[in-house]
């Protein structure tokens, strides 16, 4: 789909000197790569340098294309093009030659498909006493310069007035009076800028003016600066626009309500959480509803009846408390969160405050997850004791200015939470803690007053994902599609076994040998997609697409139907697993319990998301292991029973309550379509 190249200008390099470097790439026809800042969907095309002793430049771009997908704007790149940054080498740098590494990041689409993409560029530059220009490489630098957005005319004046939720634009040039306006498209580098699918522009003749408006994102503070390209068929490669938020260079408009992005400004709102809320809220009524027909069924008893009635009324209580729209009072306790920036980050470290930085997103159920921690009493004392500034800064709309500083700290997606100690004396400033992602009142406690983070809350969290996989496997032993199979199949162990305890406890292990390697076998191919495709297939990648979302949300929505008795998926398989049990042999409980890791897999949805999502963002090692645990905890009851036979007797009879735990396992999915409806609409 892609070429990726890297190159120098120079030959050899003086240290101390500069050198242009080159990204050559060539994307397959009908494919398209993204630009630097992506649009209103994608992911914008970024370079994590890994080289030390070295300063990189801002990535250069040539201008892109507007590509119209799913009635939202993107901006792109497409056939063959060349990236390039100045790269400085320090006067002090030894060696013979000088190792480029880097990473490049993005996302290449055609019409049909979207793979993330990322390759490693690597470059040896010899050093020497003086520098030698490429001759080849330099006629490539001087055309590709060519091929930049040109600067504005000298005599073009530029002006822009920022007003509530919008930003109008002015271009003082009388030439532009011959260009079609239609064909004018503006593409805003900067995230506090909007995106229009359509965008409008006007001339005034008698001033020679063109003029358009662009909305804004009032939830961040205005940059130092305005920028953008400006296009058009008759203006070459296109215009670099820069408009000066602190010196408006025409006109007598001023930019009203810009205070300076270096200025504390308060979150307006809380991630969304209202509307959220009142979704689950919802769900957990009708959950009340369903429980409270559950008691009417014939038959049941008068005491059964009024149990269910009753914690049905508790569970109607707290959907509607859930549910019922509140506003803080001006009085309650709690964190104040400031939009964060990177010159206001910089200006409160220069004036030795301490600031904490939540990087989040609606989109990002962890960071939503985190978010409970600050609401205890501890944590809000623990941050007006220390008087921490806290900053959060809202990825979701995947901004570039955000992912820069994410990916300095070696990032490429949230969540992260970064805590930078108070200066310490002589205006030293001390490294910036990372948190780890599952964040804990110890870990935040342990960060702000000793200044370290504990490796063992990241071995906590990791503990906690198996605990959850080897738990929710465990638990679809319970569902109507799984729970038949074990009496059957250890009945089998027993009878084939005949009875000799040794061979009956190998059919056991046997049996969990063909669901550990069942399981193996399903994350090695994922595992494997995933590196082919070269990008994590965990949720926190796919949730930022809104057709993703949609289609999981149907997908889980089909479930929780099945679930709720619409219609049936899975049970069909029973009956298979039911045939093979009859059957003798090791080879038989082998692929029984192949057939029970296949039998399980439609009924995985409500218990297995966090822990199975998780793992595929994981190393192979990591990875597996949380799969172990999920097969493990599928294979304990088989296992079990194979050592203690005896213990049958007291399994609980299939029956009806079977039914109805099926039927209540549905409402936790339906809990989960109703947060991906509230991320889809966050993304639209």
């Amino acid at each position: 789909m892609a070429d990726v190249t890297l190159s120098c200008d120079l030959e050899t390099i003086k240290p101390g000197s500069s050198c242009w470097l080159l990204i050559e790439v060539k994307v397959d026809s009908g494919w398209h790569m993204y630009w630097k800042n992506a649009g209103q969907s994608g992911y914008p095309t970024t370079i994590q340098w890994e080289t030390d002793g070295v300063d990189f430049g801002p990535l250069q771009f040539p201008s892109p294309k507007a590509y119209e997908f799913l009635e939202m704007i993107i901006y792109v790149l497409e056939g063959e093009f060349v990236l390039l940054t100045r790269m400085t080498v320090d006067e002090d740098f030894d060696g013979e030659k000088l190792e480029v590494r880097g990473k490049l990041s993005t996302l290449i689409c055609n019409e049909e498909n979207c793979i993330p993409y990322e390759t490693d560029l690597r470059l040896d530059v010899p050093l020497g006493v003086k520098s030698e220009i490429h001759a080849e490489k330099s006629g490539l630098l001087a055309s590709t310069k060519d091929n930049w957005p040109t600067l504005v005319p000298n005599d073009a004046k530029l002006s822009a007035l920022l007003e509530e939720g919008s930003a109008a634009f002015q271009i003082s040039y009388p030439g532009l009076s011959k260009l079609n306006i239609s064909e004018f498209y503006f593409f805003p580098e900067s995230e506090y800028l909007g995106h229009q699918l359509k965008q409008s522009f006007t001339f005034d003749d008698e001033k020679g003016v063109l003029s358009f408006s662009l909305p804004v994102n009032s939830d961040l503070n205005p940059p130092e600066k305005l920028t953008g390209v400006l296009t058009h068929p008759k203006l070459g490669t296109g215009w670099n626009m820069i408009w000066d938020i602190d010196s408006v260079k025409y006109g007598k408009a001023a930019m009203g309500k810009a205070t300076g992005a270096s200025v504390y400004q308060p979150v307006q709102d809380d991630m969304g959480l209202g509307v959220l809320m009142l979704l689950l809220g919802m769900v957990v009524i009708s959950f009340a509803v369903w429980l409270y027909g559950k008691g009417g069924v014939p038959g049941a008893t008068i005491r059964s009846r009024n149990l269910y009635r009753v914690f049905a009324l508790v569970v109607a209580v707290i959907g509607v408390w859930l549910a019922f729209p509140s506003e803080d009072e001006p009085g309650e306790k709690k964190i104040e969160w400031g939009v964060w920036s990177p010159e206001l980050e910089s200006k409160l470290k220069e004036e030795g405050k301490a600031v904490y930085v939540d990087y989040t997103a609606r989109w990002c159920a962890s960071c939503i997850a985190n978010k409970r921690v600050y609401n205890f009493d501890s944590m809000i004392d623990l941050f007006q004791e220390k008087e921490i500034v806290a900053l959060r800064a809202d990825w979701t709309d995947r901004g570039p200015v955000i992912l820069d500083s994410l990916q300095s700290y070696g990032r490429f997606g949230v969540p992260l939470n970064v805590y930078h100690p108070p200066a310490v004396k002589y205006g030293e400033t001390a490294s910036p803690l990372l948190l780890p992602e599952i964040l804990t009142r110890k870990n935040v406690r342990q960060a702000v007053e000793d200044g370290k983070v504990g490796e063992e809350e990241a071995e906590l969290g990791f503990l906690a994902i198996l605990g959850f996989a080897a738990l929710g496997g465990l638990i679809l032993n319970l569902m109507p599609c799984v729970f038949p199979v074990i009496g059957l199949k250890v009945m089998s162990f027993v009878k084939h076994a005949g009875e000799d305890p040794a061979c009956i406890k190998k059919h056991g292990l046997i049996f969990t040998l063909g669901v550990v390697l069942s399981f193996w076998l399903l994350v090695g191919t994922l595992l494997g997609l995933r590196e082919t495709l070269s990008e994590d297939l965990g949720w926190g990648f796919q949730l930022q697409e809104p057709v993703f979302v949609f289609a999981l949300a149907v997908f889980l929505l089909i479930f929780a139907m099945s679930l709720s008795g619409v219609f049936e998926i899975g049970v069909s398989l029973t009956g298979v697993g039911s045939k093979l049990t009859q059957t003798g042999g090791l080879s038989s409980s082998f692929f029984s319990g192949v057939l029970a890791t296949v039998v399980a897999t439609p009924c995985m949805a409500p218990f297995l998301g966090v822990a199975v999502g998780a793992a595929l963002t994981m190393e192979w090692l990591p990875a597996f292991t949380v799969f172990t645990a999920v097969a493990l905890g599928l294979s304990a009851p088989y296992l079990f029973l194979s050592i203690f036979p005896k213990w049958m007797s007291r399994l609980p009879r299939p029956g009806a309550w079977m039914d109805t735990f099926k039927q209540a396992m549905a409402f936790p999915l339906y809990g989960t379509v109703a947060w991906l409806i509230w991320t889809l609409q966050s993304l639209l």
